[in-house]
């Protein structure tokens, strides 16, 4: 609760660092096209109970992209990386390796 809490304060900075003012609507600054020539491997990792950023961003993406996999932590919010730390290490090492 209290990570949450102190994302919110930094929404704000964190939407600026993305914004691209060019593209209206497209908050990233990348148009589907693009992110669709992607041909790099990619894994997209996600906690289900994220609140900053919402799972359906992921799905979205994983359709977008070529070659994507997906991975949904249960019982997780948005810092994977610390919540499931000894899981995600796992699942990025994995995919480091092929």
């Amino acid at each position: 609760r209290i990570r949450y809490e102190a994302s919110l304060e930094t929404f704000d900075a964190y939407r600026a660092m993305f914004l691209d003012p060019r593209h209206k609507g497209n908050e990233l600054g990348i148009t589907e096209e693009q992110v669709r020539s992607i041909r790099t491997p990619s894994l997209l990792i996600h906690g289900r109970e994220d609140k900053v950023v919402p799972p359906e961003v992921s799905w979205t993406m994983l359709h977008l992209l070529q070659d994507a996999d997906l991975h949904v932590f249960a019982r997780c919010g948005h810092w994977t990386q610390i919540e499931r730390a000894a899981e995600f290490n796992e699942l990025v090492a994995d995919f480091l390796r092929g």
